[in-house]
């Protein structure tokens, strides 16, 4: 089997020291732990990088859909006044409302009621 080429690198003693013990205590060894520790540095930046991407997507989602409750809540509260009220709205209300009035209130019928 080939031989790797191997590099050295320095570190201050006491953080070879910790190192050690720590390797000691979990029984690993020491070039494994360093080696999957390096690697895993390289690889955490990009999954840091696309954790940071999925945030931010979803920061944006909600603002979406914080608009869009919104929104449904002030047009439902406006057909509903406009039910107590009558017809008499302004024709920019009147076309807010559409898409409200596309889908009236139905009463529930079915078992449900029947449980209470």
């Amino acid at each position: 089997m080939a031989e790797q080429a191997r590099e050295t690198i320095r570190i201050d003693h006491d953080l070879y020291v910790r190192l050690r013990e720590h390797c000691d205590r979990e029984g690993v060894r020491f070039v494994d732990f360093v080696e999957n520790s390096l690697e895993d540095a390289l690889a955490r930046e990009t999954v840091i990088n696309a954790l940071e991407d999925e945030i931010e997507n979803l920061r944006r989602k909600a603002v979406k859909y914080d608009y869009a409750f919104n929104r449904g809540f002030q047009q439902g509260f406006a057909y509903f006044y406009q039910m107590l009220m009558g017809p008499n709205l302004p024709p920019a209300a009147e076309e807010e409302l559409k898409i409200v009035k596309k889908f009236p209130a139905e009463a529930p019928k079915g078992q449900q009621l029947s449980l209470l």
